[in-house]
């Protein structure tokens, strides 16, 4: 009996060992048969193997190279969108000139079937698993730059300070903000994203920057002609003339803020400086009709006068105690006009002359005088005395009257 026992595991371990001996020789066969399958791919690519979505599968990599540069032209004119100023521009890699470098992307295909396992290879080789690369590109920082410029001309916004436009009646531009590519900063970026391999970007952000406009968002508010006053000048006194519109377009443009006193001496004078001629023996002669015309405009908008003096003389171009004469002396001395801006809102003046006529306008807030309008009118005393008053309306009723001033002249 226990002889039978015996022989029984005798025959177990024969028959185990040759089991064994069965696995290992089909495991060992498996092996010498992959490895000569490998051998192929010592100068081929393993399947699986792609270059984006190019499949290099079992190609050799001199006509892996090949195959790539055939398909150059569709390789690079892959789109790129270049995002600026939320505005998007399509270039293709062609139009960057940017480039494939086609050894350094076969390369790394090799450096990784090297580097690969034995059983990583076996399993490539039998389709378990794909691998794919990127193309590696030649970039030409200078072709980009030229791209670049070109986006650039559409990009750019010069900046528009904000100003002024007379050309019917006033009103304010508040401008534009200006905004510019920067090409050098851009061009940094570009060439980053594509030599760092980065070659699956659908979208790239370039650098621009902002130029704030200038400006004051209060003018605005300027929407009315306040008040205006006009005088008559005779266009053939050519010398006088000249100091005249000189006077106007020194005061032209000028705003004057809430509170601000306006000084005619300061924005037209010394009226010996640029612009004015002599006339006669005085220097500037001319410039008080403009004075007083804007002394006018300033009763007439309710504005407060903070200095006016009259005339030796009364002047032929303004109801008698309704000038203002100024003079500027070399010691830095002035006869002044001033009045105070008392609206709550800036004042725009434009003064021009057209047909023989100065014309002083005040622009600003069609609340600005709330509701009240005002008229001067002129009372003769004596032989050569003059009162000026001041009349205040509200809906066309007169609600008020207000001496301006007494004027006596040395002469008619």
């Amino acid at each position: 009996m226990k002889k039978i026992i015996k022989n029984k595991n005798r025959i177990k371990l024969i028959f185990y060992l040759i089991l064994l001996i069965g696995v290992i020789g089909s495991y060992v066969t498996s092996i010498v048969i992959n490895m000569n399958k490998l051998k192929q791919y010592d100068k081929d690519i393993l399947p699986g193997i792609y270059i984006e979505d190019f499949d290099l599968s079992s190609y050799s990599y001199k006509d892996s190279r090949e195959r790539l540069e055939y398909y150059k032209d569709y390789i690079l004119s892959k789109k790129v969108i270049l995002k600026i100023n939320s505005m998007d521009y399509e270039k293709s890699l062609q139009e960057l000139g940017i480039d494939v470098d086609y050894d350094t992307t076969i390369n790394q295909i090799k450096e990784y079937q090297k580097n690969l396992s034995f059983n990583s290879k076996v399993k490539l080789m039998n389709h378990h698993g794909t691998k794919k690369f990127p193309f590696i590109y030649i970039v030409d920082n200078g072709k980009i730059e030229e791209a670049l410029n070109q986006i650039k001309a559409s990009v750019d916004r010069n900046v528009v300070n904000g100003f002024f436009d007379t050309s019917n009646g006033v009103s304010y531009n508040k401008g534009e903000n200006g905004y510019y590519l920067n090409v050098g900063e851009s061009t940094t970026i570009l060439s980053q994203a594509f030599s760092k391999k980065v070659d699956n970007k659908e979208m790239i952000e370039l650098v621009g920057e902002s130029v704030q406009a200038s400006g004051n968002d209060s003018y605005a508010s300027i929407d009315t002609l306040t008040s205006s006053y006009v005088t008559d000048f005779i266009p053939n006194t050519y010398l006088r003339n000249i100091n005249l519109n000189t006077a106007l377009a020194y005061i032209n443009g000028k705003v004057v803020e809430p509170g601000e006193v306006f000084s005619y001496c300061k924005e037209a004078g010394p009226f010996n400086k640029s612009g004015y001629v002599f006339y006669y023996e005085f220097v500037g002669n001319g410039v008080c009709q403009i004075a007083t015309t804007t002394y006018n405009a300033a009763l007439l908008g309710g504005l407060e006068i903070v200095a006016r003096y009259p005339h030796a003389k009364r002047s032929a171009y303004v109801p008698g105690g309704l000038d203002a004469t100024v003079a500027s002396y070399s010691g830095g001395w002035c006869v002044d006009m001033q009045f105070r801006n008392t609206y709550q809102y800036p004042i725009y003046i434009k003064a021009y002359s057209e047909g023989g006529r100065a014309h002083v306008e005040f622009w600003s807030n069609h609340d600005a005088k709330n509701g009240l309008e005002y008229q001067t009118s002129s009372v003769r005393i004596g032989n050569i005395g003059y009162r000026s008053y001041l009349h205040t309306f509200k809906d066309g009723q007169e609600i008020d009257v207000k001496l301006i001033a007494t004027t006596w002249y040395k002469e008619e």
